[in-house]
């Protein structure tokens, strides 16, 4: 089972959901995650995907910052399993904390953009304390990038999260943080640095497509960490693979 928890389909932007399921079949792809395009409220695209494929999909929703919680309701009850988030965001409503504060109620998942600097935020670390139950996923390996150069030190003090148990990180394609061209000449040890720190139990693979399409290609974010990977065991690539995305997102 391989799931991809990094997905981006729409209407007007990016592609339909026809390419994407191309795409998957050529890659021997099963389930995939929606992750909602930023700026856009308008999640019934999203659901439609899920309806017609039943059980393929999860979907994280994005809704107006002055929420009161009420339109991640009326998502979630149409079938919305998460809600995209900034590590470091605030509501503009009466109740700053109501969208990371409805999720928890809802049992959603938290897709969660960031950096490094909002992930180490006072903000991102109150609510992974204050939710404890909250599951949280960290976007695009914590947001590092092919800038990123040793000690690796402000990566490494976010990798310090993994004390929190409600959170998870996505290991995306290596183009996001390799310099192009594919194959890479160089390829920093930032993925066992949160093997090390997360645990594969803890570790959900996302292509980022279609972005993903402007570097490496979908196939080759799949293939290469699958065989850069090869040393772990057939069980702890199941867990990054698909295994963790099936806990969190219910797949």
């Amino acid at each position: 089972m391989i799931i991809d928890t990094h997905c981006h389909v729409g209407l007007h932007k990016y592609e339909p959901l026809p390419v994407l399921l191309f795409h998957m079949h050529q890659s021997g792809v099963d389930k995939a995650v929606f992750i909602q395009y930023m700026g856009n409220t308008d999640n019934q695209y999203l659901l439609q995907c899920i309806a017609a494929h039943p059980g393929t999909f999860a979907a994280a929703m994005i809704v107006e910052a002055d929420d009161d919680g009420s339109r991640i309701r009326h998502w979630a009850e149409q079938g919305m399993g998460g809600i995209r988030l900034p590590a470091n965001f605030r509501g503009t409503g009466h109740d700053p904390l109501a969208h990371w504060r409805t999720a928890a109620a809802l049992e959603l998942v938290v897709s969660a953009s960031c950096s490094s600097n909002t992930l180490l935020s006072a903000e991102f670390v109150e609510v992974a304390e204050r939710f404890p139950d909250l599951q949280i996923v960290i976007e695009h390996l914590g947001g590092v990038g092919p800038a990123a150069q040793p000690p690796y030190a402000e990566f490494k003090q976010a990798l310090t999260l993994a004390r929190y148990p409600n959170l998870t990180i996505k290991l995306p394609g290596f183009g996001e943080f390799c310099a192009l061209p594919h194959p890479f000449a160089h390829i920093p040890p930032l993925v066992e640095m949160v093997i090390e720190a997360f645990s594969p139990q803890r570790i959900m693979w996302g292509s980022d497509w279609p972005p993903v399409s402007s570097r490496e290609g979908y196939d080759n974010a799949l293939r290469f960490p699958l065989d850069y990977l090869n040393q772990l065991s057939e069980d702890e690539k199941a867990w990054i693979f698909g295994g963790t995305a099936q806990v969190v997102w219910r797949l």
